[in-house]
């Protein structure tokens, strides 16, 4: 249901195939169609596996599977993620370590097809935060591998650790996977009602069986209208060996730093020294304290928290002749402002090519400005 609700969002069908299929697993189809549920239109995803659903993988297996795929990085390293959060949650259940937890229905190339699907959409649409309803997990009772089981089934209560929950299902029925709370803890930074958001588009994705209650999963994709607080934090520094600073760098963008930059400056006795600045969210500022007290020289910093505005933004691929390119597109008023093409795929581009590096870019301004021509319907 979940990779059906960002399909329906307005993903490329045709190009999530195409990158679902770098996955290099031959054993499935997929199936994606319309259908209607107590009256709502919505997307449907099925996987049809031609594999022994009676085949178990442990979490060493599934890794390999995604590890020798062509995936891009980023979805291998979300798709290892949720397949972690469940061996980690199987593990507690049975009380085993994570290498020793056999996945069941789970480790079936059907599931691994549906997470690994959920990860390259989620990549393609590249959301900037993800927040969640609390959680219903049904009610009643379950037939897992191991037997029936009280709704929530055991690793699905484990994955609930730290979620807003509750149990409300008229019939009673499981309306929570171990699945879906693994996708949810991989992916969502909060939980709580529908914030204050202006939506832009909506996706349903449909579950197979049909209920009382509409049996789909609703995504909504917007802005947030409050203006996000950022802290800046500052300091000199005239007495560190400068081959550390991208050490620092690095260091600071992993933790979430929103940008890092150093600044030319005169100090005291007429000392040349830089002025290290990292701009970040109210939420990360600690961490990024510690990093600087801890890999820098400086013995002191100031603090600025500011109010800071940016456009909705997503990136999109676009066929060049010397490959794909990834573009960034900025919108303002639900249309495209400006697009601006991805450096390191020009970069990767020109070196695949031979051709020069300012052409390649050039080019790519230049398919990137037709889909600006195209979407104002110039």
């Amino acid at each position: 249901m979940a990779v059906a609700a960002l399909l329906d969002l307005g993903i490329d069908v045709d190009f999530f195939r195409q990158e679902l299929r770098k996955l290099n697993l031959h054993e499935y189809e997929i199936d994606i169609r319309e259908t209607v549920k107590n009256g709502i239109r919505s997307k449907q995803f099925i996987v049809n596996c031609r594999e022994d659903h009676h085949r178990h993988r442990n979490l060493a297996d599934i890794y390999a599977i995604i590890d020798a795929s062509s995936l891009e990085e980023d979805i291998r390293v979300l798709s290892r993620k949720i397949f972690l959060l469940l061996a980690e949650a199987e593990a507690t259940v049975h009380g085993t370590g994570i290498d020793e937890v056999h996945f069941h229905e789970i480790g079936a190339v059907d599931s691994i097809v549906d997470i690994v699907s959920f990860a390259v959409c989620f990549q393609l649409l590249r959301p900037d935060r993800v927040l969640s309803s609390p959680v219903n997990l049904g009610s009643g009772l379950v037939r897992c591998a191991h037997g029936l089981l009280p709704v929530p089934a055991p690793a699905v209560a484990e994955l609930a650790r730290g979620v807003p929950v509750y149990s409300s299902a008229t019939p009673p029925r499981e309306l929570a996977t171990p699945t879906g709370m693994a996708i949810l803890k991989a992916v969502c930074e909060g939980y709580l009602p529908l914030p204050k958001i202006i939506p832009e588009r909506v996706g349903y994705g449909a579950g197979q069986r049909d209920s009382e209650l509409p049996n789909v999963l609703r995504v909504i994709s917007g802005v947030l209208p409050e203006v996000v607080e950022v802290v800046i934090l500052e300091t000199n520094i005239d007495d560190m060996n400068p081959e550390l600073y991208g050490y620092v760098f690095d260091k600071l963008l992993a933790v979430g730093a929103l940008d890092v930059y150093l600044t030319n400056i005169m100090m005291k006795k007429n000392r040349p020294g830089q002025k290290l600045s990292v701009i970040c969210l109210k939420k990360d500022e600690q961490i990024v304290e510690d990093i600087l007290f801890r890999e820098t020289s400086t013995i002191g910093l100031r603090k600025t928290a500011f109010h800071r505005k940016k456009l909705d933004r997503r990136i999109i691929k676009i066929a060049s002749p010397y490959g794909e390119i990834s573009v960034k597109v900025a919108y303002k008023d639900g249309g495209i402002l400006k697009c601006s093409p991805e450096y390191e795929d020009c970069k990767e581009a020109a070196v695949r090519s031979g051709k020069p590096l300012r052409e390649i870019y050039e080019e790519a301004v230049h398919l990137a400005g037709r889909l600006h021509r195209k979407e104002r319907g110039g």
